[in-house]
């Protein structure tokens, strides 16, 4: 077995105690302190542009433009055809069983 990958294993563990070193001690108040700048988050800011229509103008359209030709013929089914419809429970279904269960 060799141990020639020891030496950089170790080198990578020492690395964040060497960054350390450099940094002046927390309660040094002689210690040098960068320089602060202030970047203003509107610094690249740009307005939006003023549009020409009315947001109920762009509304009517966005819907116009995803709207199928007639919306009611999505809805409802081709003249002629009927669907059948579902069978309806019986809404008196299992009243009577608790009158079976007496004494038990």
């Amino acid at each position: 077995m060799s141990c020639s990958f020891l030496p950089g294993v170790a080198a990578l563990a020492l690395l964040p105690l060497a960054a350390l070193a450099r940094q002046p001690h927390p309660a040094d108040a002689g210690a040098a302190v960068p320089a602060t700048t202030y970047h203003s988050a509107f610094t690249d800011y740009r307005a939006a542009a003023a549009d020409e229509a009315s947001p109920d103008q762009i509304w009517r359209a966005a819907n116009r433009a995803v709207a199928p030709a007639d919306a009611q013929a999505a809805q409802t089914p081709p003249p002629g055809s009927r669907q059948p419809e579902a069978p309806r429970p019986d809404p008196h279904a299992g009243h009577g069983d608790h009158h079976t269960m007496q004494g038990k």
